[in-house]
């Protein structure tokens, strides 16, 4: 959506709705006239940002809604406009005077597009670096996924080690090595390596073998070449699934290693607190 076009809009719409108030008739026609071509030139705009969308998941569509955490921010990013643009009404019958109102809500209206355009810079980081493993992916050496705002590099335990091992097998190794040299490429950001089991054997046992492998991961990535601060290993033994451990085929999916890319504080939003409790 053009930003200038709503603005105009939006202004536009004001001064008509002043014009009862003592606006000549000719200056009202007129801004009547670019109003409604502003509101055509804004339903343009909306219909060509719908086709930018479309195209836009055409392009990752090799994710298959992997990003739908990403795009929910986006919602309610959006959602946070459409409200505080509502709100200018409220304010006109309940506070100030019409251009305190409206230069209150044009400033949160600012605030809200600025975490709007962080959200899809995110949204535009992350796709990137899902592109640097998009070999991996295509050979089956693992996965990438978004899962509550990060990213996760999944890689299974039948390439890493051998059933009930802390040993990484050879193929687990170089797919580690070739993993490593991607990360090197990835600046400020820290991984956690996370250890997964199915529910098969004591818990216990579980969780300090999850513990063990997560930890031999992160050393062989040390030694690849990746910095050993961005680093950290923890287990999960069975309390994380992400399938039913009720078939083989679940618990394949349970024994698992996790690359998590830890997001960075500075992308956090940082709505107005005024937002927050008006949407309350």
């Amino acid at each position: 959506m053009s930003r200038q076009a709503f603005a105009k809009v939006l202004t536009l719409g004001l001064l008509l709705l002043m014009a009862g108030c003592g606006v000549p008739e000719e200056k009202h026609n007129a801004l009547k006239k670019d109003y409604e071509n502003l509101k055509i030139e804004l339903a343009n705009t909306q219909q060509q940002a719908a086709k930018t969308e479309e195209d836009l998941k055409a392009q990752i569509a090799d994710l298959e809604g992997r990003i739908a955490a990403l795009e929910k921010d986006k919602k309610d990013l959006q959602a946070k406009l459409e409200e505080a643009q509502g709100t200018l009404e409220l304010y006109e019958s309940k506070h100030g005077s019409l251009e305190e109102r409206l230069n209150a809500t044009k400033t949160q209206l600012a605030e809200l597009r600025k975490q709007q355009a962080k959200a899809e810079a995110r949204l535009k980081r992350f796709r990137e670096i899902a592109g640097k493993f998009a070999s991996m992916v295509e050979s089956g050496k693992l996965s990438v996924k978004i899962r509550d705002g990060k990213m996760v590099i999944e890689l299974a335990n039948n390439i890493l080690f051998d059933t009930g091992s802390t040993r990484i097998k050879d193929d687990g190794k170089a797919a580690l090595n070739e993993l490593a040299g991607v990360l090197q490429q990835i600046k400020k950001r820290d991984f956690l390596v996370a250890g997964h089991t199915d529910d098969v054997g004591q818990a216990e046992a579980n969780w300090e073998l999850s513990t063990k492998r997560a930890v031999e991961v992160v050393q062989l990535l040390e030694e690849s070449g990746v910095d050993p601060t961005k680093l950290a290993a923890a287990g999960y033994g069975e309390y994380d699934p992400v399938a039913s451990n009720e078939t083989d085929e679940g618990k394949a999916l349970n024994r698992r290693i996790e690359i998590i890319m830890m997001p960075n504080l500075e992308e956090l939003p940082n709505i107005p607190k005024d937002v927050i409790e008006g949407s309350s």
